[in-house]
């Protein structure tokens, strides 16, 4: 997966086309890039309880997602120490997990508890058959998990987003709508073209009118970047004195646009190689319909367009007449820095 790559922005070349396509780098990126970054999977307000959980798959993995007694919440595998079956399905509550294949238990912090008709075994011991545990951390109200023990800690991965947007109380806006989209497109298609503004003013007329593009500029840090967008003091989506829209995207699949008033999370997954699903959600204080409404028809509208634009680029990437492009070195220093780190991760 290696290949020439050079980290001067002003003589780099972009990620050579056939790393856009193939079940054999998508497996390779599932491995090396997902399962060893920090993943979004839940919020904390879907476990209000001690006993809540929720189920969810990271990379083909079945995880678990639960509330323990000590009010911890915590990350396990979702699967049966005996015989691999599920121990819980879907979300809820309850005071313990029983697997429904041979009807092995576990407590709420994955100590194997029951074990029906196992007299005789020897060299057994229950301590040793808990349910396998992962990372798992939380940023404001949302849970992450990592699959890999040598991946650092989240607040590496965040840098100083907390800092930044402490201002907004993210942990306390509520949920007011999800969608999702099915995009023909390579994940890092999408990423790719979220990373830079350079297409705002051909491809977003509606956004353009929005931003102060002069002053538009991206800041690189290790794991995450910010597209940091001055609005016009007559901007009629987002009207606010000397406001700012923080678009910030941390490796390798997940932006957080941070409004004035909202705040809506993008989650990139891939469904295969050209094909990728993108999770949009959107959280406010104050959850009036109207604005709402308006918010997400401003940013479906955003959505549509890059649509257009990623799935007309994937088939490009498939021409005989394309290989590899240049990067602009004013506007496109964010996909530069994905590049690196997707590289970086691929071949460690």
């Amino acid at each position: 997966m290696d290949f020439e790559f050079d980290e001067r922005l002003a003589y780099a070349a972009t990620l050579p086309a056939r790393f856009y396509f193939g079940a054999e780098t998508l497996a390779a990126e599932r491995e090396c890039v997902f399962a060893a970054s920090w993943q979004l999977v839940g919020r904390s307000d879907q476990l209000p309880a001690s006993g809540s959980y929720f189920t969810t798959e990271i990379v083909g993995e079945p995880l678990l997602i639960v509330r323990d007694q000590a009010n911890e919440i915590r990350g396990f595998y979702n699967v049966c120490r005996h015989r691999a079956g599920r121990v819980a399905e879907s979300a809820g509550c309850r005071s313990m997990f029983r697997c429904t294949y041979h009807g092995w238990s576990y407590a709420l912090d994955g100590r194997l508890l029951g074990v029906p008709e196992f007299d005789g075994v020897q060299n057994f011991d229950k301590a040793d058959f808990g349910l396998k545990p992962i990372r798992t951390a939380v940023w404001e109200q949302f849970i992450f998990v990592n699959l890999s023990n040598e991946a650092e800690d989240l607040p590496a991965f965040f840098g100083n987003i907390q800092t930044k947007t402490q201002r907004f109380n993210i942990s306390q806006m509520k949920l007011a709508e999800r969608r999702e989209y099915v995009i023909a497109c390579n994940w890092k298609v999408y990423v790719d073209n979220y990373l830079e503004g350079y297409h705002v003013p051909v491809a977003h007329p509606s956004l353009m009118r929005e931003l102060n593009y002069a002053n538009y500029r991206t800041i690189t840090h290790r794991y995450h970047s910010l597209q940091d967008a001055p609005l016009k003091q007559d901007a009629r989506v987002y009207p606010a004195d000397n406001a700012e829209a923080l678009y910030y995207w941390v490796f390798p699949n997940l932006m957080l646009n941070v409004y004035p008033d909202n705040l809506s999370t993008n989650l990139i997954v891939p469904l295969d190689d050209e094909r990728t699903l993108t999770i949009f959600e959107w959280y406010f204080h104050e959850a009036d319909p109207a604005r709402v409404a308006q918010t997400i028809k401003f940013s479906d509208e955003i959505q549509q367009e890059d649509i257009y634009l990623c799935e007309n680029v994937q088939r490009g990437l498939r021409s005989r007449s394309y290989d590899r492009g240049r990067y602009s070195a004013r506007r496109e220093n964010g996909v530069h820095h994905f590049h690196s780190l997707w590289r970086e991760f691929m071949t460690a």
